[in-house]
């Protein structure tokens, strides 16, 4: 079965491949068992890759739809400007800046949030088949030494805060644990430079990435 890089441009060439084989067996004027045998297997080849890039344009479609749903919901509760939502290929990116998600220097989910982690809880319960990972991200600044018992380095504080947000959402609404992943980048997939304060402050964020389980293997 054909797994390769499912391209538009990787269907032709199996299909011109197939032409050529029945030409020269069309020219040979025979049609003996080999070149039969592999005339079969490139349509088999072609028949399996025209589903994959049927179901990878479903699932941009409907990556689409989860990120336009995103959006709205998020303007109607007046919080589209704190937060990010990017859509790549056929996975969506939200992206939340710490400083609006917890008091400072803490690990604690602000109630103020809650009507925006609502809206992202209640997107994926209405996409079952869609999972979700939730990774902290730090600036480059160590630790304060009276906190670095409870997070030796940023690495403990990322995954603290991105467990935090996902204790919070799974506990007000009922989102199925199973479903989702908790990861920390720490200070390393910085969005802006760490030489200012307004550079650290966007790369302290917590993000949501939703996506179907067989896109991320």
């Amino acid at each position: 079965m054909y797994r390769g890089k499912i391209t538009f441009l990787t269907l032709v060439k199996l299909s011109l491949m197939v032409g050529l084989v029945v030409a020269l067996v069309a020219l040979s004027g025979c049609s003996c068992k080999k070149q039969e045998e592999q005339i079969a297997q490139l349509d088999s080849q072609i028949a399996d890759l025209q589903q994959q890039l049927s179901e990878k344009d479903a699932t941009n479609a409907e990556c689409e739809e989860i990120a336009s749903e995103l959006r709205e919901n998020l303007q109607q509760q007046k919080a589209e400007n704190a937060v990010l939502v990017e859509q790549m290929n056929e996975v969506v990116y939200i992206s939340v800046r710490d400083e609006i998600l917890f008091g400072s220097s803490q690990t604690i989910v602000l109630d103020t949030m809650e009507s925006t982690l609502e809206v992202i809880a209640n997107t994926v319960n209405q996409h079952p088949d869609w999972d979700i990972m939730v990774a902290g991200h730090t600036d480059n600044r160590k630790i304060m030494e009276e906190f670095q018992m409870q997070w030796p380095s940023n690495w403990e504080l990322g995954a603290f805060r991105s467990a935090a947000v996902v204790r919070y959402m799974t506990d007000k609404f009922d989102l199925p644990a199973e479903r989702i992943a908790v990861m920390s980048y720490g200070p390393f997939h910085p969005v802006a430079s760490n030489d200012s304060d307004e550079g650290r402050a966007q790369n302290r964020r917590v993000t949501f990435i939703l996506h179907k389980p067989e896109e991320m293997r």
